[in-house]
Parts: C-alpha cells; structure tokens; sequence
C-alpha cells in the first residue's frame, strides 16, 4: 500500500514538472517581405524560441514569455528576413522542440509582384456550424493573405475571461484552425468581438476588448498604439488597409465633415490619409466590419449610412488628392453584394463596395435592403470574397470572386484599373486612337490615297470632301466622339512605360494612331468649311489645340513635336476657313487660339522635355550596348558610371539655355545654342566604334570617347527642335494680334 501511494505521488510529481507545450497555434499573423509576426499559446508558463532557419542556413531567432498575465500567449516578431524567401520554423522551450511546421514559410512577395491574392471574410460561429467547408475553400485557392473583418469569433460578452475563452474555443476548432496554421492573417472586430449586437464606441464592457484582442493576435501594430486595432498590409498590387470601425465612433466630431459625428476618430483618418498618400499600391482596399452604405434591415444603427458626412468627406478627400484604385469591403449584414457607388463627382471614379458576410452564420434577408448603385445582392449562408489583381506595367484587372462553401463561385466582377481613376484624356485618347487605328491602319494604309497641300498634314483641300473621304469621316465619329471627350479633360496622364522596356507609352504606343486621328480630323474639318458648319469646325479646330497642350506635357520631343504639327495644322485650317465663315468665325477661332497660347507648353518646357527623352535614349542604347561583345559593350558594362557622368558633361551645355529662355529664342540663345552644339559635333567629329576600339587610353578615356559618340548621336537635334518650337510660338502669337 505505502509503495502505491509513493508511486502515485511520483507519478503526480512528475506530471507537476512537465514541460510547457503549445495549446494553439503557432500561426502566422502581419508578414511582409522583412519581418514576421507570430502568435502562439503556452500549455504554462516559460520563456519560448521561435528560430527561422532560411535555405541557404541562415537563422533569425526572436524570444517570447507565456506567463499568466497574458493568457500564455506568445508573440515573436522577427525582422531582417529576406524579401519572397522560405523559412524553415522551430519553436523551442529551453533546448527542447515544442513545435516544428512541417511545410516552409514565406515572407511577402515584393511590392511590383504583378498579381496577388487576398481572401476576406466575416461571421463564422464555431457554436452553431460545426461543418464549416468554405474554410477548406479558402484553403483550396491558396490566397496570398487572409483578411477577417469580423464576428470571429462570436463573443457577445464584456468580462476578460469570456473573452480569451471564446478566442481559445475559436482558434481550436479544426476547420479555423487548419486556415490559420496555412495563411498569414490580419484581423479587425465588428460588434459581437467588441461588445455585443450593433454596439459600438463606449458600450458597456468594451473597455476589455482591446487587451485581449492584442493578446490574441500577432499584427504588427494596433491603432495608435492606445487605443483601436486598425493597421494595414500589402501584397503586390494590393494594399489592404484594415480599419476600426467600433472603437472611436461618436468620441468626437468628423474632421472630414465640420460638426458631424465620426465613425473613425481624428487619429485614425490621419493615420488612414497619410497612409493612402504614400500607397503606391494600384489597388487600395479600405476594409472594416462595417457595410459601407445604407441598404440595411430598419433601425439598425451600426453601418456607414448612420455617418453619411465623414464617408462622403472622406470620399471628397479621395478626389482632391486624385487616390486613384480604392476599393471598398464590409461585412456583418450575412450577405454577399455588390454596389457601385456613384461618386464619380466627388472621387472621379466610382468607387466599388464589397460585402462579404457570413462564412458560416444564418441569412438575414431583411437586409437586402435595395441602395444606388446595388449591382448584385445574395444570400449564402456559407461564403467569403477573394480579391485577385494582376498587373502588367501600369494596366491591370481587379476580380472579385464570391465563392460559396459547397465550391460555386456565385458571383464574379472585373474591373479594370482604368474605371478604379478619375478618367483624365489619356483613357479618352487611347480609346479614339484604336477606333480608328482599326478602321485606317496605325500608318494610314487603309484610308484613300491623299496628297500635301504644303501643310505639316499631308491632306489636299479638295480631296477631304470626296466621297470617299466623308466615308472615312462618317465611319470615324465613335473616335471622334471620344476624342471630343479627351479635349474636356484638363489633366492628361500617359504611362512613363509602355510594352517595350525603357520607352513612353506614347512614344511606342500612341504617336503613330495620333498621328492618323489628326488626319481625319482635318479632313472633318475641312468638311465642315465645305458644309458651312461653323460649330463643328470651331470643335475640331479647338480638340485639336488642347491635344496640343496635352503633349506638351510629355517628357518627351516625339510629342512636343507632334504638339507643333498640330498647331500648325490649325493655322492652315483657319486661312482655309476665312472665306466660308468670315470675321465673325475668324474671331471666334482667334478667341480660342488665344486661350491656347495662354496655356501651351514655353519653349523652357520643351527643352526640359527633350533632356528627358535624351537621358532615357542614352539608357536605353546603353542598355543595348551591354549585350554585345565589341569595344563599346565592354566600355558600357566596366565603366556605366564614367560613361553617364562625361555623357552628363557633354550634352549639358546644350540644355543650359533652358532655364533663360522666354517664349522664343533670342539672338544670344540660339548662337549659345548653335556654338555648343558645333563645339560637340566637332569634338565628337570622327569616333566611331572602330575608333574606340583601336584606342589605348585610360577608362575614362574611353567612356568620354563613347560619350562623345552618344552625345551626337542623341542630342543632335536640340537645335532644330528648340527652333521648331519657337517658330511655331511665334506664329501662333501673331495669328492673335
């Protein structure tokens, strides 16, 4: 009997002085491409290893303690990791293993990553489903992130133990679980994990939400720091901006609508703004538990359409800083919908709202309430959201998925980056442009056989009204129409790139169809003096000047070119307009030419603009030059920098003008400009490849050679392109005197 009792007390002895293991997790919270947040739960207290070891060996380690005061929670931040990289995890107590993940884990794609996806969801109650599948589903599309807004889990109580039980009972239940284990997830709270149904701001027991949401999750901020949880995160093309709906509403008046109450707190709206502000993500979705709009069951009070003030400042915010690719995700209303708000006055665009609710949770169909803009409405009783993006240069696609938990995808929206952007003439120029591209042919090939009239267009005044040209102009009205949309536009925004690596948007893609809208412009034009339609004359000559200005806000002397043939093209199509609509025409033309000399692009500019294409021109040809094996690769692959800093030295004398000219050259400026360029060509007279390679002397020797050659050959033109400009201003200023 005393040998039983002894072993029993050894037994319990031993139990007593077990060690620590892990009763959750770990699980993977704010990963981005150099750090990793990590949340874990302790069997008892300890202090705890969690030790990263990457594929080439090398290990970063962080420490953590459970103790009691926590809940045994374990948070481990580890920084210096490696952009897009694998890590093998241990987590240790002492010396021993606790925890080894059995499949690597990755930090964040970087930040150009061309396509990314992000999963959303809110309401899963892990008490009333006990088969949730659409966490499998999530699974089975392995998104990028996981993003919950909400309801998860359920807790509908105010005391601290209540809390941390439900997260502990959620955080075990298989299906959460094996999401969480798999995907880096952030969180926020909607109104049954703040305090209870529809409460929100200083509500009976929300004073213990906060510690213990911190407690439970591993983000890598809270609020600001005090106070709320919100923070944000970024996978490629797609910047989530997680927000707090519930903990600052109505403690203070909007600073985005003077004397309204606001839903988010002064705080966090600056924190929100100067965070979209430095974005350069093309896609920015702002995420609470919240819906974003009105269209909820009577007397709920608990949605954006109970702060209408802030969203539309906040709205109004968004258009005056032209934040162009914001998306709009809610949830907690147990439907799926689509709405499309129309704010194109406000934001330039109109924005798009995305409500997904629940994941698992009963269907609530009153509200489906009917609100502007409502594009989809549904009710599923299993269902999440996956945002994918992908990009290519600066165009892209936005695809919001739904998808329900028996695997249907119920509903699926694209939107192209271009509708997520105030739409400026660029969009309207690119549209006129294939219109008639695909009627005349990018060089013209397909239109009647023309003749010069001596004009910078090669458009004979007679043949513009054969039939077979007002055919060309009848079948072109759509690209007109659009090209009539672009001249009401007064911001122009063309790509700095384009399909070909190193070159403008415009400059690869678009100057030759500019080219053949111009063309069939004139002819409209001149159609219009034959059919004494005065207004339709006036319309083409003016889409004609603020295409003009449009280019002569390229950095580039393809476009400033073009901007002067098209305002040359203007002053002939006003001698031919005289005769059929006398001075009362030529008065209203002259009124819109002196607009257009008001506002063009100075002769400074355009200097500017050539110094910007020849520098990129040098990159680009330097680039090529790389690639082969002669003298001049071998000088632009040992000595890049030599090379561009004697190019650099040698073609800024025949910029240095720009910064005094006004709006034509004077006498002094262009022979300063004319001896510059005569000092480089004579300098340069002579080198060529073969030169440079039967040449002995030191590297930099050889760089200036080359750069002598390169400085020729690219900024060759300078002279005749400032000229150009300057007579073209000149002329223009003398056709309004």
């Amino acid at each position: 009997m005393r040998s039983l009792i002894l072993c029993c007390w050894f037994s319990t002895a031993l139990l007593a002085q077990a060690p620590p293991t892990l009763t959750h997790g770990p699980f993977r919270g704010h990963v981005d491409g150099t750090s990793m947040h990590v949340w874990a739960r302790a069997s008892e207290p300890g202090a705890f290893t969690l030790r990263l070891v990457a594929m080439d060996g090398d290990v970063v380690s962080a420490n953590a303690i459970a103790d009691a005061a926590h809940d045994l929670t374990l948070h481990f931040t580890l920084p210096g990791l490696e952009p897009a990289s694998l890590y093998d995890a241990t987590i240790l107590n002492g010396e021993r293993v606790v925890h080894h993940e059995p499949g690597p884990w990755a930090t964040a794609m970087a930040d150009d990553a061309s396509a990314s996806v992000v999963a959303f969801g809110s309401c899963s109650s892990d008490t009333g489903f006990k088969d949730q599948p659409i966490w499998g589903r999530i699974l089975a599309r392995s998104p990028h992130a996981l993003a919950l807004l909400g309801d998860t889990p359920y807790i509908d109580a105010g005391t601290v133990d209540a809390r941390r039980r439900r997260h502990r009972e959620f955080f075990a239940f298989s299906p959460v679980r094996a999401a969480l284990r798999a995907l880096p997830t952030w969180t926020t709270w909607d109104d049954h994990d703040y305090t209870a149904n529809d409460e929100f701001g200083a509500a009976k027991g929300s004073e213990t939400a906060r510690p213990v949401f911190v407690d439970y999750h591993a983000h890598a901020g809270y609020g600001d720091g005090e106070r709320g949880i919100y923070t944000s995160f970024r996978r490629g093309p797609l910047e989530v901006f997680l927000l707090d709906a519930r903990s600052f509403a109505d403690a203070e008046t909007s600073p985005l609508a003077s004397g309204e109450r606001s839903l988010l707190g002064s705080k966090q709206i600056a924190w929100l703004q100067q965070a979209l502000q430095a974005s350069t993500a093309p896609i920015k979705v702002l995420a609470c538990g919240m819906v974003w709009n009105e269209g909820v069951r009577p007397n709920k009070k608990d949605c954006w359409g109970n702060w209408l003030p802030e969203r539309d400042g906040l709205f109004r915010w968004l258009g005056a800083q032209q934040i162009a690719g914001v998306v709009l995700v809610g949830g907690d209303v147990h439907r799926s919908r689509v709405i499309l708000h129309p704010t194109r006055a406000l934001v330039g665009y109109d924005v798009p709202e995305f409500v997904t609710s629940p994941l698992a949770q009963n269907v609530i169909a009153t509200n489906a309430v009917a609100v502007p803009g409502l594009e989809f409405d549904a009710g599923e009783p299993q269902s999440c959201l996956f945002l994918e993006v992908a990009r290519t240069g600066e165009d892209g696609t936005l695809r919001a998925v739904f998808q329900a938990g028996d695997g249907r995808e119920f509903h699926v929206r694209e939107l192209p980056f271009a509708s997520l952007q105030k739409a400026d003439a660029a969009v309207h120029y690119r549209r006129a442009i294939a219109l008639v591209v695909t009627q005349a042919g990018e060089s013209c090939e397909r239109l009647p056989r023309i003749t010069s009239h001596g004009g910078p267009l090669p458009l004979g005044d007679g043949e513009a009204c054969s039939a077979e040209w007002r055919a060309v102009v009848r079948a072109a009205q759509p690209a007109l129409v659009a090209w009539d949309l672009a001249a009401g536009e007064s911001s122009c925004r063309f790509r700095a790139t384009s399909k070909e690596w190193l070159y403008r948007e415009y400059d690869h893609e678009l100057a030759s169809g500019m080219r053949t809208l111009a063309l069939v412009g004139c002819a409209d034009a001149m159609q219009a003096v034959a059919d004494k339609q005065g207004k339709r004359f006036l319309q083409r000559c003016e889409a004609m000047l603020v295409l003009a200005r449009h280019l002569q806000r390229e950095p580039g002397q393809q476009a400033w070119w073009q901007a002067c043939v098209f305002e040359q093209a203007v002053l002939d199509l006003r001698q031919l307009a005289r005769p059929a609509f006398g001075d009362a025409g030529d008065a209203a033309l002259r009124d819109r030419l002196r607009v257009h000399v008001a506002h063009r692009g100075s002769l400074a500019g355009g200097i500017v603009a050539m110094r910007a294409e020849v520098f990129r021109l040098f990159d680009r040809t330097v680039a090529r030059m790389r690639l082969h094996d002669d003298a001049a690769g071998k000088v632009a692959r040992e000595f890049e920098g030599e090379l561009r800093r004697q190019f650099t030295a040698c073609v800024e004398p025949l910029f240095a003008p720009a910064a005094r000219v006004g709006g034509s050259l004077t006498t002094a400026e262009r022979q300063e400009l004319r001896e510059a360029l005569r000092d480089l060509r004579q300098r340069g007279k002579g080198l060529d490849v073969d030169a440079i390679a039967k040449a002995k002397g030191a590297p930099a020797d050889l760089a200036a050679m080359l750069a002598l050659q390169l400085g020729v050959l690219l900024a060759g033109d300078v002279e005749r392109f400032a000229e150009r400009i300057s007579e073209c201003g000149l002329l223009l200023a003398g056709a309004v005197q």
